[in-house]
């Protein structure tokens, strides 16, 4: 019992650190870019509540279950802003890589600033601390398991095991259609000089794929374990952050972009005083597909997580389902 409150402090204790720091990077970036950037109130106001609400959970007594239970879920929400906000940083890395590819002239093109990148990266380090401390904070108590900090409980209903099929299916049609965009096909183009003349169009390719294959990994075996043929690890099991992880980065990264993407879309399609979708190059089915297929794909995908998570959550020292 002392071990698991000794270990659950300690744990809180780099969680506030974490969380201190995040908002710290964010002001100091704020204060270097003189202006608002994306995420900025969020990063702070998540590494604000994250702080405070593990600091409750600390202070208030095990007994006092309603305060700790709510304590508890102000800390995973503040967890999941954490990762909203430092999601921004695949398109950090997509603009330096764009960037690089494309060559550009100018310099101040697609800048990146170091400040902004520290506080996203801070953010989703952050994230995972204050997930881990909530974790072991919430269930102190007695019963708790001194390897794993949780108490046995039922099985939960599962989701559809499916999901991750759906999942993987909803993510190809963008990286698909640009991939054979990139291969000279002129699908869904009104203007080919205009689309195949942009630099650097198969980098976004990249990170939808890693998708696909991490929708799979939530349902398929060598999502659980290591191939044998894997060196040094086939065989053993697969680390549970290993997939959860970027199974919440993608989920706030679609989170972010696909509900507005899509809504923009339709506007854009709708608006009388905008010019036709064709004058830009593209038939109206072309963008509408794409976000439309992100949107479900962040349901599917969060279906998926919650079943993997759901499965691969035992603990070898009390059996913990």
């Amino acid at each position: 019992m002392a071990s698991t409150q000794r270990r659950g402090r300690v744990r809180a204790a780099w969680a506030v650190a974490g969380c201190a720091a995040t908002f710290a990077a964010t002001a100091f970036a704020r204060r270097r870019e003189r202006e608002p950037f994306p995420g900025e109130r969020l990063l702070k106001g998540a590494s604000a509540a994250g702080g405070l609400a593990l600091a409750a959970l600390t202070a208030v007594p095990p007994a006092r279950h309603r305060t700790r239970g709510a304590a508890e879920l102000a800390a995973r929400g503040a967890a999941a802003g954490l990762v909203q906000g430092g999601s921004h940083l695949l398109f950090d890395a997509l603009a330096v890589a764009l960037r690089r590819t494309a060559g550009t002239a100018d310099p101040d093109a697609a800048e990146v600033d170091p400040g902004r990148v520290a506080a996203r990266c801070l953010a989703l380090g952050s994230a995972a601390l204050t997930l881990v401390a909530a974790r072991w904070q919430a269930r102190e108590g007695a019963g708790t398991c001194p390897r794993c900090g949780g108490r046995p409980r039922p099985a939960a209903p599962g989701a559809l095991a499916w999901s991750g099929y759906v999942a993987c299916a909803l993510s190809l049609p963008y990286p698909v259609v640009k991939l054979a965009w990139e291969c000279g096909s002129d699908i869904g183009i009104t203007r080919p000089e205009v689309i195949h003349a942009v630099p650097g169009g198969w980098l976004p390719v990249v990170p939808a794929l890693a998708g696909s294959l991490l929708s799979l990994a939530l349902v398929r075996p060598w999502g659980r374990t290591f191939p044998r043929w894997v060196p040094a690890v086939g065989g053993s099991r697969v680390p549970r952050p290993l997939v959860l992880v970027p199974s919440c980065f993608g989920l706030a990264v679609l989170a972010e972009v696909a509900p507005a993407a899509l809504v923009a879309g339709v506007r854009y399609v709708n608006d009388p005083a905008t010019p036709p979708v064709e004058e830009i190059g593209l038939r109206p089915w072309v963008p509408l597909t794409f976000y439309a297929s992100w949107v479900l794909w962040g349901v599917a995908l969060a279906g998926a997580a919650w079943e993997y998570h759901r499965t691969t959550a035992g603990c070898p020292a009390c059996a913990r389902s």
